[in-house]
């Protein structure tokens, strides 16, 4: 018989990331695993955050875990880990078990503390079957109330049983044209992209914060530039638990020697989550970001793996590349009991934001937003 148990000592947790990281790998989201999710939880969880993790077993055999933390602002409000971290994150389970694994966690957090007024799941794929597991095998006679705050597009590519070669070649060809120039022209200005490395990944990771918040000047606020002082930690930590395996990259792009470019990405189970990048806008002329996407794209190809995922939004980069896409959604739990009219409360903002988000235009939603950071307001 299965049993589970509420971990809130990262100790505990510890113990398990070998088996976490073997069901990540196993279901192909290398962003739900320990190294991604312990690290936000290590470097950049607000302080105070606590855990609250519900971990599946059956006998000794790690068959599920739902990854959540409250944090001290509303420690009614469970998310989970890394939920605001740029990556589709998700609890996972064995084939099979994720109705048995969310029927106990849904026991577990009923009576937990702090009592859960919300469960955030956010942002998830929307094939992914826990909104419901959770909903309908929640304990007790009232179902929680579910709603949904976000719905984007996740542009993808395709790479199982196909070749590198193949790919380029099902590519449109002014964007074949467009490659052979920009590496060109790479080549002409003496450029080299070359991986980190276990002895240079100290000083890349300082490298990519650089670009990465120097390409964001004047764009807004990046979530990872919110954390520039501790991204280094978050990187190197990355790279200790993935790089061996070739499943932690961060390409860095240079012209005699002087770092223009930097993007990394982690991977599992085949699928590869293209993260974040930054470059340096006196060498656009050298298109960096194009020649850094190409690059890791053939990478993933060289080590043989299914998918490569593009992260969130669909622009004309991505656009060019991408011959497919997931869809990925945040939906909300509201357990009935004594919180759920402040719930409610809360909620009800969010919600009509979203419906009047669904009802614009992609610019009209841009203009929106760029109005309300001109007068001093959070666009949400």
């Amino acid at each position: 018989m299965s049993e589970a148990e509420l971990i809130v000592e990262e100790a505990r947790l510890e113990e398990l990331e070998d088996a976490w990281d073997t069901l990540a790998v196993a279901n192909a989201e290398p962003a739900s695993g320990p190294a991604w999710m312990l690290g936000w939880w290590r470097h950049v969880a607000p302080s105070g955050s606590q855990l609250r993790v519900v971990a599946v077993h059956d006998h000794d055999e790690l068959i599920g875990i739902f990854p959540l933390c409250t944090e001290p602002a509303e420690p009614h409000r469970y998310r989970l880990l890394a939920h605001n971290f740029g990556c589709c994150v998700t609890p996972i389970a064995m084939p099979g078990r994720a109705w048995e694994t969310a029927e106990l966690t849904g026991r577990i957090l009923a009576t937990a503390e702090p009592r859960p007024g919300a469960i955030e799941l956010v942002p998830m794929p929307a094939v992914s079957p826990w909104v419901t597991a959770l909903r309908e095998r929640w304990p007790g006679r009232m179902r929680p109330i579910v709603y949904r705050t976000e719905f984007y597009t996740v542009p993808t590519i395709s790479m199982h049983g196909r070749s590198f070669d193949a790919w380029v070649q099902g590519c449109r060809p002014h964007f074949r044209a467009n490659m052979r120039r920009y590496w060109r022209r790479f080549g002409e200005a003496s450029g080299n992209a070359r991986f980190s490395t276990a002895e240079t990944m100290a000083a890349d990771a300082e490298t990519f914060v650089k670009l990465h918040a120097a390409r964001g000047a004047g764009r807004g606020a990046s979530r990872y530039l919110t954390v520039a002082e501790s991204l280094p930690a978050f990187l190197e930590g990355l790279a200790r638990d993935l790089l061996a395996a070739g499943r932690f990259r961060l390409l860095i792009l240079e012209i005699d020697g002087e770092p223009i470019c930097a993007e990394f990405c982690i991977a599992g189970g085949g699928e590869t989550l293209d993260v974040s990048f930054g470059w340096d806008e006196r060498f656009k002329h050298l298109s960096p970001r194009t020649l850094s996407g190409y690059r890791m794209i053939e990478e993933a190809f060289s080590r043989g793996e299914d998918r490569f995922n593009l992260g969130r939004g669909l622009d004309d980069h991505k656009g060019s590349l991408a011959d497919g896409a997931d869809v990925s959604i945040s939906e909300v739990l509201l357990p009935c009991g004594p919180l759920l009219g402040s719930a409610l409360a809360r909620a009800a903002p969010r919600v009509a934001r979203e419906r009047v988000k669904q009802a614009l235009s992609e610019e009209e939603t841009s203009s929106v937003r760029n109005l309300l950071r001109r007068v001093g307001l959070s666009p949400g």
